[in-house]
Formats: C-alpha cells, structure tokens, sequence
C-alpha cells in the first residue's frame, strides 16, 4: 500500500510545507585531518560544515567551502596554510578546489608595455560567491576581485579594483583596462587606501563597501560603496574559461562614518528592484540605507538596530532580525509593515532566508525556524550543523550528511493528497486507483468530475511536475493519462511537455549528477542555461542528450568537452587526442574546430593545435590561428586556395609585421597570387619602398613597368615640350626602362616600345625645333606624320616614314585618311595621280564619300578604279547611271544592269533607261 505524501507535510497556518532529502551521504572528512581510509573520501565534501564559510549557488547550482579561521581547530586536526576553498555539488562531490594563499603575476606597468612583472599575494577574503554564469567572486580586502569556474580553474585577476577611486590617484577612470595574460593591474599609485570591510555577490557581479583611510595616519577619511559589474560571456561559443569578462566598477551613494556600523547587506537586482535599477540595503545602527548610483534615502525601524536583513526573490518584501530578537517583514518600499514575530532565542540567528515569496527561515546552530505569512511558525531541529540556500521556491537545507529542499507545498498537491478532499484532482487520482484494482468507483469518481476533467488533468500533471519521487510521479501521470482517455479535446502537447520536463528533472536529480531543480526553478533557469551548466559540471553525455532531446544542438557542449580533454590531458598523445576531439566534432554538422584549436594553442599544445586546424573546412578561421600559432606558410597556402584576396591580405600583412622584409619577400616570391596582390598593395600605398621589393624579388618587368609609370607621372608631355632638361629625363629614362625589360625574353617587345618611344620624342623635338609654331610632342607616329601631311612637309614625312619603317600601304592609308580628314580633295586627287596606288583606289573612294566629297571628285577616283563591276556599282552609288551603264557593259553581265537600274531607283530618267534597254537588247541578241 502506497503511504499518502501527505503525511510528511508540516502545517504553517492554513499552509503546507515540505521537507524532502534529495541526496543523503553528502559529506566526508575534514581534509586537513588525517589521511582518509580511501583515496574516493578526498572527493567528498568537508565536513562538519560549522568549521566552513560557504557560498551557494541558486538553482541547484554548487557549493564552496573555505574552513573558517574564527573557530579553533580540534586537537589533532592538521591546519591548511592555504586555506583551500573546496567546490561541491549537492550530492556532496567535490569538482575542484583550489589554494586562496598563493601568490600570482602580474605586469608592474601594463601589460602591453613590456614592464617587469611582479609577484601580488592575495589579501583577507572578504566574502565570495557565485554569479548566475557560475563564476565563484572572491573578494579580498584590498579589492582585490579573483574569479574562478566550477572546476577550481583561475579564470581572471582583478588587482585592487577600487584603486582608481582613491583620493589623489592618478587615474578616475571607472573601467579597468586588462592585461592578455587575463591579469589586470589596477595599481592608480598614490593618494589614500580603501579597505574592504564588507562584500555581497549577486547574479552579475558584487557590491563592496570600503573604508578610505589616510595612508600616514591611519585615521578613517570616508565610507564608500561600489557596484563591480561582472560582464559574462557565458552565452557565448567560448569555453568557460572566458567566461570572466571585464569588471566595470561604478559609485554608489552610501552613508558616512557618522550613520554608525554597518550590520548587514543585502541587494535588489535590477529585476526585481522598485526603480529597476541596483539598489543596496544596508543596515546601519537604528536605520535602514537604501542606496543607488544617484541616491542614498534613510528609512528609520522601531526595532532597530538590524542584525540580519534578507529580500524576498521578487524584490517586493524585506525579511530583518533586529537585536531585540524581533523578525520583522516589510515592503521594499518601507509604507507596510507585514509582520512581527519574536524568537525564543537569546542569540542572533546565523542565517536568514527566505523559503519561496511567503514564509522566512531562521537559522541557529541546532534548530531552523521558519515563519509564515501570518506569524505562524514551524521549528526544525538538527544534530549537525546546516547551510541554507535561498531558491525562488523554497530553501536547500545542506548538511553535514544529506541535502534536503524545503518547500509550500503547491494548491495542485493539497488539492490531490489533502485526506478527504473531493477536489477533481484528488478524485480522478482516486480513479485511475479504482481502475487499476478493477473496481467500479473508478467509473463513479469520472462521472462525479464531470466537466471539471480537463482541470483534474492539468492539476494531476503540475502535481506530478513538483514531485520528488519518480514512482509518484508515474501515478500521477496515469492519472492524467487516464482521464485523457475521456477527454478527447485535451491539449496532447501539455501531456508531452509535462513528459519531457519530468525526464530532464529526473535525470539531472540523480545522485551521480547532483542538480536538485525543481520545475519552477528548470522554467526559470531555461534549458538552455541547464545545458551549459551541466558541460561546465563536467557531465557532458547529459548536457548532449538533454540538448538533443530539446533540440538545442550540441556544438557548445562538445567544444566545452573538448576544452576539457585539452586541459586534462589524461596521459594521451597529441595524435590520441586529436583523434577523439574530432571523432566527436564532426558528428555534429558545422561544428567548428578552430576554437577547440584556439584552446589548445593557449594551452602550450601547438602541436595539437596545428593538428586539429587540419580539419578546419572554413578557412576563414583557420588562417588567423594557424598564424597565431606561427603556421605562417600554411595559412598563406590556405589563404591562397580558398581565392578570398582579403584573407591572403590579411595573412600577407599578419606575417610581415613578425619577420624581416627579407625573410617575408623570400616566403611570397615563390607564391605568384600572393606577390601579385602583395605588389598591387605596394603600388597604391607603399610606392617608396616598391622598387626594393620588387628588385629583392627579382621582378625585373615589373621594376620596368613602374619606373616607365614614374616616368610619366614625373614628366608630362607639356613640360618636356617647354623644358629641355625634362625632355631629356624623359628619354633617358625610356632607354633605362627598355633595359631593365631586356631582362627577360618574355617582354622583347615592351623593351623595342620604350625604345622606339624614346626615339619618337627625338624625331618630334627636332620637327618643333624646325617648326616652332607647330605641336609634335605628345603625338603619336600616324598623328606626327598626319600633320606632316597637312603642312605639306613631305621631306620630315618621308624622314619619319624611313625612321619608324612605314610600309608603303601604310604610308599611303595615312596619307588618303589624312586628305580626306582635311577635305583637301586637290591634294588627294593629285595623290591618286601621282603614281600607281599600292592600295588600289578604292581607299581613295570610301575616304572620299565618307567625307562627303562632291560628285566630281568621287568619279574622277571611280574612273582610276580597274575593275569594271565595282566601278559601275560605284558609279550607281553616285547617281551617274549612263557611266555605270556602260562599265556594267564592259562586264556582259544582265543580272549586273539589272541591280544597277535596282540601285539607280527613281533617278533613273527615260533616256538612261532606254540606254539599259538597248544594251539588255544587244545581249538578248547576241544570245
């Protein structure tokens, strides 16, 4: 027979609470005892847990441990020089611990300025806690801020964060430039000292409060307070070991030395506070401070002074224990006063917290109280000593043997498990009861719920949701599923989300996994949150199928995997490894290997490193760390075959800056698409220093063509018209440029170019010295010889034409295009008479008519055309249709008269056209 849960449910009031173990056998030895029986022992959690300070991690999240050095150690214990802080899971495991005494390095001067460095220790741990990235804020005296992750791995360095705020430092400036070594040096130099007395972490970062003292006196100056923001990256793609971020440090406004001692602390995050901005409560003598960047209001309690001081999670109410002994519950905003209940105890409670939004627990050294809304109050009592650990639905109750929740329990259970209800929950649970010991009340409970069902269906599955135990849950979900026979119209995917989420819980409540959610605190945290904390925890298989199960994708739960493969090591050769990192990476499709790469090279493992980068398929994150890591040939080659010009330049330009110019242009000459681009950057930025690249690299026709482009930007045309001395740089430096393309066989004609060009300018300089009024610089030869035509200086013309060897059908085409050009149609009929044309007449013709030379002139050229067909086509062209008659004769040919009378159109008069007839007749005739 199944016990009803009801049964060890504590009444508060007219409300239920719960306190469920989750995991038992928490604890172990004191590590600083004597050697443990068995090596598994130093995984456990230290206990007792009264000699320890702790920090706690909501959500189910970690503990660390830090032995306390107020208490007296018991003889024959061994004391810890290093004061270890351990860090555990619920389930007692320890997942890594670390020394807080130990001295770290840092850059006296920067680190960018190559200063020498120098050895920090670490001061009095002020306070320490988790942020909602799991980052453990350890806080020293100096301001010191340290951050580690889960594992006990440093993650970043803050040295005396405040000392930029000292009276008289050099520097005001509020944000903290870090070093690439992840170690920040804050040192402002000079002015006074802050000393921090007090210290609260909350999800993004912690408050610390400071005394400023004179240097030289000692005496006491001012009190301040400051907000350091924590910026995470932990959504990021990044391990978690860049999780760190940068530290910003702002002001607050905070009372003065006069207020009195501050008693407690406690913070409203921007979520939850009145003005939606950080707001700090502090309890200073008979008042309470609530202070932000811009204000600081004093609120004045009866009870005063305040002892202890707690908010509810939504930031809307404010649980304090005054020295009277007198727990007091009011608004955040001080207008109500909600409760007053006095304790029985003598001593002040060593913790205060909350048990959800409604009730407040108290904590001394053997007894827990907690209070209810209405002044109820329900005590617990325990033998060992305990940790209390607020969550937004109850409290975590750790001690030295189990881990327990404390929670209301849910309308949906008490409507369910209250004995005697007839809520429809209760009866349809009742049902599925009935059903299964196959009597007929389970027919009479449906029909007594009637239309109610689908509300006992949604009230069964939340039950099951908030419950703890596995074989309940299953009873409650055959409830559900029972009553879903029935009503058909139920929503299927508030059965299969209710499914999925109890799988999830349940698999990460397991004793091996050690992650006590609960279903309000899983829909807080999101899935995906759960994900990366269960990678950073080290249970990478669940945080794959969890992430498969809610399609979330896996690729930062395996490059976390990876990470930690690299940072182990476990004894495995650079090839082993490799191996198995990309075994896994490449399952998943897109996945990228170069950050898992990235790590590896951070981690002094370059080999596996370049190895790894081998299976990068996007090159684009490949080059950059193949050159990190001095792969400087690799990434060029990877660069150049993808055919991204800017990633060659971006691999060209990252290896130049890190060798000799030699060394570089040797690495680039063997490479043409890379020397290519190289030179092109070269002409349009870095003209001074091209020559010397290109003679080091041999490209003697490329120091050819920029000296010829130097050539004519220096000297132009125009001034080495009017300036001898221009004119004669210009041709000398022609000749020096057809040398260096002497070089190579390859540029014999760019060589004759500049060779001939040079010689050009001679010819055209001693046409300008014989002509002064006439122009040649800057011509072409055709162009030099066409105003040779035109002024008629047939001795220069006939110079140029032997210089620069014209063909005589060149010298003639020039010649016909330039009198045509002209409209000089004497000249180019006295040209066609001359002499025999080598090009025949009909250049003479097409010139002509292009021009529009007059009838006369065209037949004068058609006449000196030979061949009779074209020139009576050339003659009908013209309109002269008797002349074309008669050459169309010459030919015989009747289809030619016919396309000459076709030609002629409407010109053609009666007398030509009886010509025609008469012709055609002589030809039919003679046929």
């Amino acid at each position: 027979m199944n016990l009803s849960p009801a049964g060890e449910w504590s009444a508060c009031g007219e409300r239920f609470y719960h306190k469920k173990e989750v995991y038992s056998h928490v604890g172990g030895p004191t590590p600083s005892t004597s050697a443990p029986k068995h090596p598994n022992q130093l995984k456990r959690m230290p206990t007792p847990l009264y000699e320890y300070r702790s920090a706690c991690a909501r959500f189910g999240g970690p503990v660390a441990l830090m032995r306390d050095e107020t208490i007296l150690l018991e003889v024959g214990s061994t004391y810890d020089p290093n004061q270890t802080i351990h860090i555990a899971s619920m389930n007692g495991e320890v997942s890594g611990r670390f020394p807080w005494k130990e001295n770290h390095v840092s850059g006296s001067g920067g680190g960018s300025t190559g200063a020498p460095k120098q050895v920090r220790g670490k001061g009095k741990l002020v306070n320490f806690g988790w942020t909602s990235s799991l980052v453990l804020l350890c806080v020293d005296d100096s301001g010191s801020v340290f951050q580690y992750d889960t594992q006990g791995e440093l993650l970043r360095t803050h040295f005396e964060a405040l000392s930029r705020y000292k009276l008289g430092s050099r520097s005001n400036n509020p944000f903290g430039d870090d070093h690439e070594d992840g170690v920040e040096d804050l040192d402002g130099g000079g002015g006074s000292d802050l000393v921090v007395t007090h210290c609260e972490v909350w999800d993004e970062g912690c408050v610390v409060i400071a005394i400023e003292r004179d240097p030289q006196t000692g005496q006491r100056i001012s009190r301040r307070c400051f907000s350091l923001l924590c910026q995470s990256g932990g959504g990021s793609e990044e391990s978690a070991h860049h999780q760190g971020g940068v530290l910003q440090c702002e002001e607050l406004k905070c009372p003065g030395l006069e207020a009195g001692d501050i008693h407690a602390v406690c913070i409203a995050e921007p979520l939850t506070s009145i003005s939606g901005k950080l707001e700090v409560f502090l309890a200073v003598g008979d008042s309470i401070f609530v202070v932000d960047a811009q204000s600081c209001e004093r609120q004045s309690v009866d009870k005063g002074p305040i002892l202890l001081m707690s908010l509810c999670p939504n930031g809307q109410l404010l649980a304090a224990y005054a020295e009277s002994g007198d727990l007091l519950v009011v608004s955040t905003d001080f207008t109500q006063f909600l409760t007053e209940f006095q304790t029985s105890q003598e001593d002040e409670p060593d913790q205060l917290v909350w048990c959800g939004v409604d009730s407040v627990v108290m904590r001394w050294e053997e007894e827990l109280v907690m209070v209810g809304p209405y002044g109820d109050s329900v005590a617990y009592n325990y033998d060992d000593s305990v940790i209390l650990i607020p969550e937004c639905d109850g409290v975590r109750i750790l001690s030295d043997s189990s881990m327990e929740f404390l929670y209301r329990v849910p309308d949906c259970m008490v409507e369910v498990y209250r004995p005697g209800s007839t809520a429809p929950g209760a009866l349809l649970y009742d049902a599925r009861q009935h059903f299964d010991n196959q009597t007929a009340r389970a027919d009479e409970n449906l029909r007594q719920i009637g239309e109610e069902l689908e509300g006992a269906i949604d009230t069964c599955l939340e039950a099951a949701g908030y419950s703890f135990d596995v074989a309940e849950q299953k009873r409650l979900l055959r409830a559900a599923s029972y009553g879903h026979v029935f009503c058909p119209s139920y929503p299927k995917d508030k059965f299969r989300d209710s499914c999925e989420s109890l799988r999830v819980l349940n698999g990460i409540r397991d004793a091996s996994v050690g992650i006590p959610l609960t279903l309000l605190q899983y829909q807080a945290l999101t899935p995906q949150v759960l994900v990366s904390r269960l990678a950073n925890a080290g249970h990478h298989l669940l945080a794959c199928r969890i992430a498969e199960y809610k399609d979330l994708g896996i690729d930062r739960v395996l490059h976390h995997w990876a990470r930690q493969k690299i940072l182990k090591g476990d004894g495995t050769t650079d090839q082993e490894l490799c191996d198995s990192i990309v075994e896994k990476l490449q399952r998943s499709h897109g996945s990228s290997i170069a950050s898992v790469a990235s790590y590896a090279f951070q981690r002094n493992r370059k080999r596996l490193a370049a190895m790894l980068l081998e299976f990068e398929t996007r090159v684009a994150k490949q080059v950059p760390l193949l050159l990190e890591i001095g792969e400087s040939q690799r990434a060029i080659d990877k660069a150049i075959e993808s055919g991204d010009a800017d990633l060659v330049y971006y691999a060209l330009f990252y290896v130049k800056q890190r060798i000799s110019l030699q060394d570089f242009l040797e690495l680039v000459n063997h490479r043409p698409q890379a020397s290519s681009l190289f030179i092109s950057y070269c002409k349009k930025t870095e003209s001074d220093s091209l020559k010397t690249v290109l003679q080091s690299m041999g490209r003697h026709e490329d120091i050819a063509s920029t000296t010829f482009e130097e050539i004519l930007q220096e000297t132009g045309h125009e001034d080495a018209a009017q300036d001898p001395a221009k004119f004669a740089a210009l041709v000398s430096g022609l000749q020096r440029t057809a040398d260096l393309y002497t070089f190579t066989k390859e540029h014999a004609f760019e060589s004759r170019a500049c060779m001939e060009y040079a010689k050009l300018l001679k010819s055209q300089r001693k046409l300008e010295d014989s002509q002064t009024h006439t122009r040649y610089t800057g011509l072409s030869v055709a162009e030099s010889m066409s105003q040779c035509v035109m002024l008629g200086n047939a001795r220069a013309l006939q110079q140029l034409k032997s210089d620069f060897k014209i063909t005589d059908k060149q010298f003639w085409y020039l010649r016909i295009r330039t009198l045509a050009q002209a409209q000089d149609w004497n000249a180019l009929l006295e040209l066609a008479n001359e002499k025999k044309s080598p090009v025949g007449y009909l250049p003479f013709y097409n010139a002509a008519r292009e021009r529009g030379a007059p009838n006369s002139v065209l037949a004068q050229i058609i006449r000196k055309i030979s061949d009779a067909r074209s020139r009576a086509e050339k003659f009908a062209a013209i309109g002269m249709v008797n002349e074309a008659a008669e050459a169309a004769a010459a030919t015989k040919d009747q289809d030619l008269l016919t396309k000459i009378r076709g030609m002629a159109g409407t010109s053609v008069n009666s007398l030509a056209s009886n010509a025609i007839e008469g012709i055609r007749g002589k030809f039919h005739g003679s046929g």
